[in-house]
């Protein structure tokens, strides 16, 4: 499982450098969803095989945006600017990642 999760990362750390080339903090921001994304599979990767790929969506999702606060600091004006595109960015991982994932399965 462990090699599977490895290929989904590659693939998806692949997809961000050339999806965010243009903008260093959208990059660093996907680069720390995709940290929290094999972080939730290492952690679930013995009940991956139970997940649909919707659960596994939705489980995922709630890890990252439960875990990456702390990798978007800033004052309330940043956090309010960027929170759209934050959002945007996490949905564009989780769903490559768990797409990929899945695929691997």
């Amino acid at each position: 499982m462990n090699d599977k999760i490895l290929q989904a990362s590659k693939k998806v750390e692949l997809e961000i450098e050339e999806k965010f080339s243009s903008s260093s903090r959208n990059r660093t921001v996907a680069r720390s969803c995709l940290k929290l994304c094999k972080e939730w599979a290492n952690l679930k990767q013995s009940a991956l095989g139970d997940f649909s790929k919707s659960q596994a969506k939705k489980s995922c999702k709630k890890y990252v945006m439960e875990n990456l606060q702390e990798e978007v600091k800033g004052g309330f004006f940043v956090s309010l600017l960027f929170s759209v595109v934050i959002k945007l960015i996490i949905e564009w991982i989780i769903e490559r990642y768990i797409t990929s994932l899945f695929k691997n399965i």
